[in-house]
């Protein structure tokens, strides 16, 4: 059987934190029309460009919190 693009090259292991009580146990990452559903609070070997993607929502998401801090600052 041919392996898919999806399968196929390096993997990247990566450790994604911990849910919250009432959060959900898997992180959700689409990626070129494929979905992922990757468990929180343990460690994943992941495709690089899906690594990748998770660095740059985390990277979003840190920027997104240090200016509405800088925001509230200014208040």
């Amino acid at each position: 059987m041919a392996s898919s693009k999806t399968d196929a090259g390096e993997r990247v292991g990566m450790t994604i934190p911990r849910a919250r009580n009432g959060e959900d146990p898997n992180l959700f990452v689409g990626l070129n029309g494929v979905n992922y559903l990757i468990p929180k609070g343990q460690r994943s070997e992941l495709l690089p460009a899906v690594a990748a993607e998770i660095r740059r929502a985390q990277a979003a998401e840190a920027q997104m919190y240090d200016e509405s801090q800088a925001l509230r600052a200014k208040q």
